[in-house]
């Protein structure tokens, strides 16, 4: 599978917040981290699952890729070509769309239906393929009927209102679709509908999809890899099916082990996830995850866990990934 967008090595960094007497202080504001040394890559006609905590640096790594906060470090390319300039990132956003997480707030309040499908048209100085029909085209792509054209966003529901999302991010004909939360708020019965939608979206028309989502369940249900962030990090990556049935990182057994489960046998809370995601404005020592690791060592404190490939396939920073490794050959934790 050639890849359609690779991050490689990516650290962003932003002046941390002041307040008081720190403002009137010379010298220049003291900076945070929020991605660090970050790779992956989406493949064309891929879907690949993004997950961790709030915190975790998802949707920056998001509007990192769409050019809209500007990475310190790494390198992007799309398509195979660097992506650096400002030119360059028109080009992105021509052939990539971001989904946002709240579908009727990214809509405007104040405009109809068929006008924000138009919208990115507008924006790109992009001719309308079929004129007024296009926007009645695009609803039909995404299963509503063309009367919602004349409707405002709060004439909706909450699924029209993703659907209307979809079809805004598909009026450029992109190759990937960055998707934030696309199915938070919505009924069991709705989110399967957008899954569907996208799936469907993903075999007509060779798309690829990045998800970013708290819900386990979406990416074990759609996803071919998953991506495991902690604290702007790479925890773990992998097909989505190996690292459910065998996750390596202590972290990734943790999120997988607080999934809701039916069977009370299956729970795990000696795996429990303890205590917040820590603030990036004070990072732990050595490996991040150390204080909230039900297998933290003394050796986790002090060094920096360096990337380990599994397999050609999968990669985990842990220091003891291989112990893990054979541990839980015994057992699916809870999968």
């Amino acid at each position: 599978m050639s890849a359609l967008y690779e991050v490689e090595n990516v650290s962003l960094d932003l002046a941390a917040p002041s307040a008081g007497l720190q403002r009137l202080l010379p010298g220049p504001a003291p900076r945070m981290t929020i991605l660090s040394n970050l790779s992956l890559s989406v493949g064309q006609g891929e879907m690949l699952g993004l997950v961790g905590e709030s915190g975790s640096g998802k949707s920056t790594l998001a509007r990192a890729m769409m050019g809209l906060v500007k990475i310190t470090e790494g390198n992007l390319r799309f398509e195979g070509q660097p992506v650096r300039s400002r030119a360059d990132f028109v080009k992105v956003r021509q052939g990539a769309a971001l989904m946002f997480q709240d579908a009727v707030a990214s809509l405007s309040p104040r405009r109809k239906v068929a006008a924000q499908i138009i919208e990115p048209f507008q924006i790109n100085g992009v001719p309308l393929p079929d004129g007024e029909k296009t926007p009645l085209a695009m609803l039909e792509r995404v299963g509503l009927p063309p009367a919602l054209a004349q409707r405002y966003p709060h004439e909706l529901s909450g699924g029209q209102a993703r659907r209307v999302s979809v079809a805004r991010a598909l009026a450029l004909k992109p190759k990937l679709v960055i998707a934030d939360e696309p199915t938070a708020g919505l009924d069991v019965s709705v989110q399967a509908e957008i899954l569907n939608l996208m799936t469907g979206l993903r075999r007509d028309m060779g798309l690829s999809f990045l998800i970013i989502t708290h819900n386990l369940a979406v990416v074990r249900h759609v996803t071919d890899r998953v991506a495991v962030l902690y604290l702007g990090r790479m925890a773990e990556w992998g097909p989505t099916r190996e690292v459910f049935s065998r996750p390596y990182h202590p972290y990734t057994r943790s999120l997988i082990a607080a999934e809701p489960q039916a069977d009370p046998r299956k729970r795990r809370a000696d795996l429990a996830l303890k205590g917040e995601i820590p603030s990036v404005l004070a990072r732990p020592t050595g490996c991040e995850f150390h204080t909230r690791c039900p297998l933290a060592r003394p050796r986790c404190a002090s060094e920096e866990p360096r990337p380990q490939m599994i397999t050609p396939e999968r990669m985990v920073r842990c220091h003891f990934a291989e112990e893990t490794r054979i541990e839980t050959q015994g057992g699916n934790h809870g999968t």
